[in-house]
């Protein structure tokens, strides 16, 4: 969520008419730019297709989209596979030949620094001067950076530190999104003594709550919104869905745990890899589920 809407804030900054989003839905279209999601963008007549956080992994996409006459870019910062996808450009720290010395850049960080240069770019080519445009302060952004940095557990080196601390700066000045005021409102949190655990146990679940249960949209939705009002009821939306989360959550948890003390005390020792399958088991959930039980036996 805000990979995507960094993305779409930097590029209205710069005067770009015609910005729009599409999330995949998890439990619909999979994960990533898939031929799925190529389809859609494709009826809405898009000439480029910029994916942020995923796409290192989506040839098939990328080759469709290609077939159809859409340009793409790749910004991601998953490790990339033996084959890359034939793209227009890949964004990438963790590619072979890739000289940026962070490689532990979050999604959001990778779109930020994307948008950093594009800015530069278009100040150098008199963009903004033919357009009066005003050049952005990319700075109002890092409280995104912020947060979704500490929301992906990349490792701190140390300008993920420094983009942390920058955004962290802005959201305890109150200079931040209404969006995520909105949810440091609902889970009570003060911005003035507001620290990165913050963002990673309070902000973070809730606004991923909605990818995991309904729809990320909402997510993106209350990063992009200017209204407060309208950011409070979009929060209290995501708080609702989190805490549904944490229920489903601890009762796929309590199965799990049966299952695996049913083993041990039959005498049987636990294997060093478990695999668990349960057909009412959330799919939204399991993912944090497997992380409860690999912290629990190993």
């Amino acid at each position: 969520a805000t990979s995507t809407a960094l993305a779409v804030l930097a590029l209205r900054s710069m005067g770009a008419k015609d910005v729009k989003y599409l999330l995949p839905n998890r439990f619909e279209e999979g994960y990533g730019l898939s031929p799925m999601i190529v389809e859609l963008v494709a009826r809405q007549n898009a000439a480029l297709i910029v994916t942020v956080d995923n796409g290192i992994s989506s040839p098939a996409g990328v080759e469709l989209a290609h077939q159809k006459g859409i340009r793409v870019l790749v910004t991601d910062h998953h490790l990339p596979g033996e084959t890359l996808p034939n793209a227009d450009a890949i964004i990438n720290p963790n590619l072979k030949h890739c000289c940026f010395p962070s490689k532990s850049l979050a999604g959001v960080g990778v779109t930020f620094y994307l948008m950093l240069a594009l800015r530069a770019r278009l100040k150098n080519e008199g963009w903004f001067a033919v357009k009066t445009l005003p050049i952005p302060n990319l700075a109002e952004l890092l409280d995104l950076v912020a947060l979704g940095t500490v929301a992906d557990v990349v490792p701190l080196d140390s300008n993920n530190r420094i983009l942390i601390h920058q955004g962290l700066s802005r959201i305890r000045a109150k200079r931040c999104r209404p969006g995520i005021q909105a949810l440091l409102d609902v889970a009570k949190r003060d911005a003035k003594n507001l620290v990165a655990s913050d963002l990673g146990f309070f902000l973070g679940p809730r606004l991923n709550a909605a990818g995991r249960l309904d729809d990320m949209s909402i997510g993106v939705e209350l990063l992009l919104s200017d209204d407060p009002l309208a950011a409070r009821i979009l929060a209290e939306e995501l708080n609702t869905l989190n805490q549904e989360r944490r229920e489903i959550e601890q009762g796929m948890q309590l199965e799990a745990l049966a299952l695996c003390n049913a083993l041990e005390d039959s005498d049987h020792i636990l294997p060093y890899g478990i695999a668990m399958y349960h057909k009412k088991w959330h799919q939204g959930v399991v993912g944090i589920l497997a992380s409860r039980i690999k912290e629990r036996f190993h």
